[in-house]
């Protein structure tokens, strides 16, 4: 059974969430506004069982997997990843200086 461990936003930040497949546990912001959390959880537990190799591939699905189930919390999130430090940290993922 999965774990869903609740941490400080300085834990995560950048972060909203983080899954950790190989020891089956799922980390979100405990700071996070409830339709947030419940939509990050979604998306976080979709990805302990996501076989895709492709981070862009995998996120599409998790994030189309939680949104269905979640759709304010989708909503939330994607204004919530409108602010800048959260920009940035996109813009390193693509660059592939961030996991």
């Amino acid at each position: 059974m999965p774990e869903v461990l609740y941490q400080a936003r300085e834990n995560l930040y950048p972060r909203f969430g983080l899954a950790l497949p190989e020891k089956q546990q799922v980390y979100v912001r405990e700071d996070l506004p409830a339709c947030v959390k419940r939509f990050v959880i979604s998306h976080e537990l979709y990805h302990l069982v996501d076989k895709a190799q492709w981070w862009v591939w995998r996120e599409i699905k998790a994030n189309a997997h939680a949104a269905i189930r979640h759709p304010i919390g989708f909503i939330a999130c994607v204004m919530m990843s409108l602010a800048p430090y959260r920009l940035r940290y996109y813009a390193q993922r693509i660059r592939g200086t961030v996991r």
